[in-house]
């Protein structure tokens, strides 16, 4: 008879005294309450269902994004992933249970079974990045070839047994607050594990720890586990032949090393008045407290389900206007040495009905989740300039991986994370892989039309725009940390013709991270739809060398709305950072 699980070994963490309260809540809760493994209605039983979600958690199913919540359904096919200071436990129908820390990405490949342990339970699911920790349930118990995670550089092969596993891009640091090298962490607290990749296959046995640099290097066998790779989240354990799962608090579990004072400094205000770029007050910067070198900012604005709810535009009877900032990362080389990429809009200037093969914008999922999936320009052929191919983009196996719509005039995306159809004739019009950490961002909408335009500018209008969304600024070239917008606003002077903003940007880096202020200013001309801006990056804090001189760019304004005239405002932007070029899509709204 197999013995009962153990709780969750926590090793010491350092958790801030905020995230102490709020898991000693969720714990208090819950505590040893015993859930059974059996859903009362197997045929809506899914994957599995959230146990709890802290901040930003959310799962992608067939392109469209959704906010999960404690009790929540996962389905085999979802992509769960979490946000900034924010992590997710979710019980599986076998009674296993995944634990996914902050800014992590976990997908459910396959999971099959029918409530009882007769060969065909099997389960592949895959740890894109960030970490996972997990107790396994009824499936792998028998047989480890049933129960695998595939992660990045390694396939596991798992058999009843509980694991940590963290795959670390630029984003993991060791107790002395050094990078830690980039590559699979593993560790065993019971059972075992197989590691295999296309250099070798090792088993990992319980209080065990291994390191994988990537897909042809053998597994590394640690003498410790890094400090990163244990984490705060609640325990849990399995028991008895009813595989009843048992919620643990961490919390109560000793803590032997007290959390580093770093971690529970309060962040203080700019001491100094804020700047002002072209008279546009800059937003404040959240601001890291003395040799701390990570922040994680409290608001940003790229991610899912943004704007205020409403539908995409109407697909005719409008102008519409397209603003892309896309990236085909493939190919022959540019001039500066970049793969190929623009940020210049597409248009369609006809004010009328459109014909049935004219501007058309398909859309998925509904309500607030609804995104455009595919843009069509207008027909008489819109061509890509010295080819036949029509300008046609379409998400194809891609993710709409954040954005919004409002007011029902103007909507905003990136897609990546797989195949594109189209990208402006790259790839001869063929379909382009996009990696999650690139992608074709869009804003496309109802342009505000040419007379009223031209009435604002007549009345003088100094129009105030603040940041409704934007998407996740994306290199070129390769991954390069992580980008974040935190804080935007515009200012359009039809009196003097100009246009001001600025847009807050952080980064995590190998090394390290960084405040950034983003300011763009250019002229303002009612007569075209698209007004050309330049753009600086300016770093205001953090450790990170790039743009600490100030990094150059270009970009493209433009207006949506004719209800109220110019409701809101889009950007398409980009920016050089020495070897590197990075590029999104930001949407105002008055």
């Amino acid at each position: 008879m197999r013995l009962a699980h153990p709780l969750f070994r926590s090793i010491a963490v350092r958790i801030p005294a905020v995230l102490l309260a709020l898991l000693a809540a969720t714990a208090f809760q819950s505590s040893f309450a015993q859930v059974p493994v059996a859903n009362p209605d197997p045929g809506n039983a899914g994957a599995g269902r959230v146990l709890m979600a802290i901040g930003e958690v959310r799962a992608t199913r067939d392109g469209q994004a959704r906010a999960l919540a404690k009790g929540a359904l996962v389905e085999q096919g979802d992509l769960i992933s979490t946000g900034v200071s924010s992590n997710a436990q979710v019980r599986m129908i076998d009674g296993a249970v995944i634990a996914l820390r902050a800014q992590s990405e976990f997908r459910i490949d396959e999971y099959n079974f029918n409530g009882k342990e007769d060969g065909t339970e099997k389960a592949t699911m895959s740890l894109l990045k960030g970490g996972v920790r997990a107790v396994t349930g009824v499936i792998g118990h028998q047989n480890q070839d049933n129960l695998k995670v595939n992660a990045v550089v390694a396939t596991i092969g798992i058999r009843g047994t509980g694991f940590n596993l963290n795959y670390c891009v630029g984003n993991c640091q060791n107790i002395d607050r050094s990078l830690a090298k980039d590559g699979l962490y593993a560790g065993v607290f019971e059972g075992k594990i197989s590691l295999r990749n296309d250099a070798a296959t090792d088993i990992v046995g319980t209080n065990q720890f291994y390191y994988v640099a990537d897909r042809n290097t053998p597994p590394t066998k640690l003498l410790q586990p890094p400090n990163f790779l244990p984490d705060p989240l609640t325990g849990q354990r399995v028991t008895g032949r009813t595989r009843e799962v048992t919620v643990i608090p961490t919390i109560s579990a000793p803590v032997n090393v007290p959390p580093a004072a770093a971690a529970d400094q309060v962040v203080l205000p700019p001491v100094t008045s804020l700047p002002t770029v072209n008279q546009v007050v800059v937003t404040a910067p959240p601001v890291a407290a003395p040799g701390n070198n990570s922040i994680a900012p409290a608001t940003f604005f790229n991610t899912t389900v943004q704007g205020d709810g409403g539908t995409p535009p109407k697909a005719a009877g409008n102008a519409f206007y397209l603003q892309k900032a896309e990236t085909y990362p493939a190919g022959a080389l540019g001039a500066d040495g970049l793969p190929p990429h623009s940020i210049l809009p597409d248009s369609n200037p006809s004010a009328g009905p459109a014909s049935p093969n004219g501007f058309a914008i398909a859309t998925s999922g509904s309500g607030a989740s609804a995104y455009v999936s595919q843009i069509s320009l207008q027909n008489p052929p819109y061509v890509v300039g010295g080819t036949t191919i029509p300008v046609v983009y379409a998400i194809g196996s891609a993710q709409q991986m954040e954005g919004g719509s409002y007011a029902g005039v103007v909507s905003w995306g990136r897609w990546a994370n797989g195949d594109v159809q189209q990208i402006a004739g790259y790839n001869s019009g063929n379909p382009i892989n996009i990696p999650s950490w690139a992608g074709f961002h869009y804003i496309v909408g109802e342009q505000t039309t040419a007379a009223n335009m031209s009435a604002l500018a007549a009345n003088g209008a100094i129009l105030n725009f603040t940041l409704l969304g934007a998407t996740t600024p994306t290199p070129v070239a390769n991954q390069a940390g992580t980008w974040l917008v935190t804080s935007g606003n515009m200012t359009a002077n039809f009196a003097s013709a100009a246009i001001n903003g600025n847009l807050g940007l952080y980064s995590s880096q190998a090394g390290g991270y960084g405040v950034f202020n983003m300011a763009f200013s250019g002229g303002l001309s009612p007569n075209s739809p698209s007004n050309a801006v330049s753009t600086t990056v300016t770093k205001t804090a953090g450790g990170l060398t790039t743009c600490s001189g100030g990094c150059g760019g270009t970009g493209n304004v433009a207006f949506y709305g004719n209800a109220v005239p110019a409701q809101g405002a889009g950007l398409s932007y980009n920016f050089t950072t020495n070897s590197n070029l990075v590029q999104g899509v930001a949407v105002f709204k008055r």
